[in-house]
């Protein structure tokens, strides 16, 4: 099985999975009459969502920038777990991968037109010479356990070093202890936000297609006045800038999203 194939597999199994709990589909009417937009979210998942109201998490604050263009309030409903969404009366979830193919017939939540475009970039100690390409890199790729550059890089028998998250990843970067490593431009973001000058990213380095995605938000089988009504809200958020501006308050760099 190719990289890519098998990327598609594991995409389109946390989507079904997702939309599996999301029976009942939800109308632009029923959201304007009830007066909230409900979204799914982890309550403690930085820089993604939080429960804290002062630091809430860029997705949530995208999700409240929806809520208002479509003018109504937002309530969240907190999940850890994917299987909680199917006791819930979630609405959308704000941060759904979107497959090159994603124009077929397709169970599960509806994707609005992509809102941004994120990937793994390679990221090096802060005092490090810049690095073109993986194959140059002179040791260790460290990754998160179990993530998708651990799997590519497992498959292309390049070495890495196996850590329990990408902040792991990023705090050993930090202290020298590795000498490269694959982390999500998001996590990289963040972390220098909270760390200044800690690692960078090398600006050399193109990620690959593997490593690149957009995203968009999944609908909980929407009816389509709702995926209009939510994509006419992204198209603005993104031309009057705030969809960017609060990617900034976050420390991550603003990546339109990219051509399949």
């Amino acid at each position: 099985m190719s990289v890519r194939a098998a990327r598609a597999l594991v995409v389109v199994g946390l989507l079904l999975a997702a939309g599996a709990g999301w029976a009942q589909a939800a109308s632009l009417a029923s959201v304007r009459e009830r007066g909230t937009f409900n979204i799914c979210a982890h309550p403690d998942a930085l820089p993604y969502s939080s429960q804290d109201r002062t630091t809430p998490g860029f997705q949530l604050e995208i999700a409240e920038a929806i809520a208002k263009q479509l003018g109504v309030g937002m309530r969240v409903d907190w999940i850890v777990f994917t299987r909680h969404a199917r006791r819930l009366d979630c609405d959308a979830s704000i941060g759904a991968i979107v497959k090159a193919d994603d124009g077929g017939p397709r169970r599960g939540p509806r994707l609005t037109k992509p809102y941004v475009s994120s990937g793994y970039v390679l990221v090096l100690p802060a005092a490090a010479p810049t690095i073109a390409r993986l194959e140059d890199v002179k040791g260790k790729i460290a990754v998160e356990h179990t993530s998708w550059p651990h799997y590519v890089l497992d498959m292309r028998k390049v070495p890495v070093a196996s850590y329990g998250s990408s902040f792991e990843v990023l705090d050993a970067l930090a202290k020298g202890e590795e000498v490269a490593g694959l982390v999500s431009d998001t996590y990289v973001g963040w972390y220098l936000k909270l760390h200044p000058g800690t690692v960078k990213i090398s600006q050399a380095y193109v990620p690959e297609r593997d490593f690149r995605w957009n995203v968009a938000v999944g609908l909980r089988n929407a009816d389509p006045p709702l995926v209009d009504a939510v994509n006419r809200a992204i198209e603005v958020l993104i031309a009057d800038q705030t969809i960017p501006k609060i990617f900034a308050r976050y420390g991550i760099a603003y990546r339109p999203p990219v051509a399949p």
